[in-house]
C-alpha cells in the first residue's frame, strides 16, 4: 500500500471546525503551489486531505466560502507580518525596507498566495471573493502610503513623492520577484534578491537630485 492510500485509510484525528477549516485553507494553498487555481476543485482538496467531498462541505457551505477563508487567512497573516516589520524599523526608511523584506519572505514561504490572488483579479466583474481580494490590497496599499507619508515628513523621501503611487511600485517589485523566482524555480532565494533590490527601489523613490 502506498503512503497516499495509507493516509486515506488511517483514522483521522477529530478536529474542531476551526481547526479543520484551517487545514482546508492550508491544503488549498499547498495545491496552489503545484497547479493553477482553476484546477483546485473540492475533489482535489478532499483527495489531498484523504477525505470525501462531503467532509469538506461539512465545514464550508460551498467553494466560494473556501476561497473567502483562504483570503481571510492571507489578509490576517500579511497584517501580522506587516505589524512585526514595523517593530523592526527605527526610521521611516528602515520600516519600509523591513516591510518589503517581510512581505517577500511571506510570499517565499507561501508561494501559492500570489498565484491565487492574481488569478482571482484577472477576471472582469465582481464577486464576494474578488471584492475581498480588492479590499485586502486596498487596505495594504493604504498602510504602505502611511509609511511613505512618514518618510516624506522626516525628509527621507522627496516632498513631491506621490504616496498613492509609491505603494504600487512596492507591490510591483514584490510581484516581479515572484515572477523571477517562478521562472528560476527557486523561491528560497527571493529574500536574498529582495535585499539586493531594495536599494534600487529606494533610489527610484528618491528620484534624480534637483540641481
Amino acid at each position: 500500500m502506498d503512503a497516499r492510500n495509507a493516509n486515506a485509510s488511517a483514522p483521522r484525528q477529530r478536529l474542531s471546525t476551526d481547526e479543520r477549516q484551517r487545514e482546508i485553507v492550508a491544503t488549498v494553498l499547498a495545491l496552489a503551489r503545484e497547479r493553477g487555481p482553476e484546477a483546485i476543485t473540492t475533489q482535489a482538496i478532499a483527495d489531498r486531505m484523504g477525505v470525501t467531498q462531503g467532509a469538506i462541505f461539512r465545514h464550508f457551505p460551498d467553494k466560494a466560502a473556501i476561497w473567502l477563508a483562504v483570503f481571510a487567512w492571507v489578509r490576517e497573516s500579511l497584517d501580522a507580518v506587516f505589524a512585526a516589520a514595523m517593530d523592526e524599523g527605527a526610521t521611516p526608511i528602515a520600516k519600509i525596507e523591513a516591510a518589503f523584506i517581510a512581505h517577500v519572505a511571506f510570499v517565499a514561504a507561501n508561494p501559492g498566495v500570489p498565484r491565487v490572488m492574481f488569478h482571482e483579479l484577472q477576471y472582469p466583474g465582481d464577486s464576494p471573493v474578488r471584492a475581498e481580494v480588492r479590499a485586502m490590497i486596498t487596505g495594504y496599499r493604504k498602510r504602505l502610503a502611511v509609511l511613505f507619508t512618514e518618510a516624506k515628513a522626516a525628509g527621507a523621501l522627496p516632498a513631491d513623492l506621490d504616496v498613492t503611487l509609491a505603494p504600487v511600485l512596492f507591490i510591483g517589485a514584490v510581484q516581479g520577484l515572484v515572477i523571477q523566482s517562478a521562472l528560476a524555480g527557486d523561491e528560497a532565494a527571493m529574500v536574498k534578491r529582495a535585499r539586493r533590490l531594495f536599494p534600487m527601489l529606494l533610489h527610484g523613490y528618491r528620484g534624480r537630485e534637483k540641481s
